[in-house]
């Protein structure tokens, strides 16, 4: 117990470090692609919940547990329910350092393939400057539509909102085609800046642990 309360800082950046390696290992394993739905959300608000409760149980003691306790421990709870609450009809697709064109003629192929007809609109992003992009796919006879958040470069990253999207298993499709029509990418170049920062919070809590 007083290892890890006098330790806390080099401990908090290990687990710093030892959680970027994951994800970029994860990240990569996926191709860089990667879907968030409630049930992703849901999970996500699950792990902060048993994180944040089980800091306060072990830093606090009962004597000192009150209702400000419960409300620091509720307050990192709450705010992403809420957000899935609010984001229930939405899915995403997450892509990592694609080809905006490629990534969009997939998407479109899908829906030809499902035979959704759909019109098609590119604006610029007026939240950021004048390379990000804004392309909406409204499909007929629906309240469905596809958004995409995209940069004017030779590979950006994307985001993919799709919007009361009734038919999951076409976003899976999709998720599909777009590890699978990728080229190959590199695990250390692919990942570069959060290996990068991983090494370093890695090195720096090793050294206060060791007493450097």
């Amino acid at each position: 117990m007083d290892y890890i309360d006098q330790n806390m800082f080099p401990l908090l950046l290990l687990m710093i470090g030892v959680l970027l390696i994951m994800d970029a290992v994860t990240s990569y394993q996926q191709k860089g692609v990667s879907s968030i739905s409630t049930g992703n959300r849901f999970q996500g608000i699950l792990m902060t919940g048993v994180i944040t409760l089980g800091l306060l149980v072990y830093t606090t003691s009962n004597k000192y547990w009150d209702i400000n306790s419960l409300y620091i421990a509720l307050i990192p709870i709450l705010v992403p329910f809420i957000m899935m609450i609010m984001q229930r009809k939405k899915d995403e697709i997450h892509i990592k350092k694609y080809d905006p064109q490629d990534a969009m003629d997939v998407l479109e192929r899908n829906l030809d393939d499902k035979r959704y007809s759909f019109k098609k609109d590119i604006k610029a992003n007026e939240d950021y400057m004048s390379s990000n992009y804004i392309t909406m796919y409204h499909l007929d006879d629906s309240d469905q539509t596809i958004k995409i958040k995209w940069k004017d470069l030779e590979t950006s990253g994307l985001e993919v909102e799709f919007q009361n999207f009734v038919d999951k298993d076409f976003i899976k499709e999709v998720v599909g085609d777009l590890r699978d029509e990728r080229p190959p990418i590199a695990f250390f170049k692919f990942n570069k800046i959060s290996l990068i920062i991983a090494a370093i919070s890695i090195y720096i809590g090793s050294m206060q642990l060791l007493g450097f």
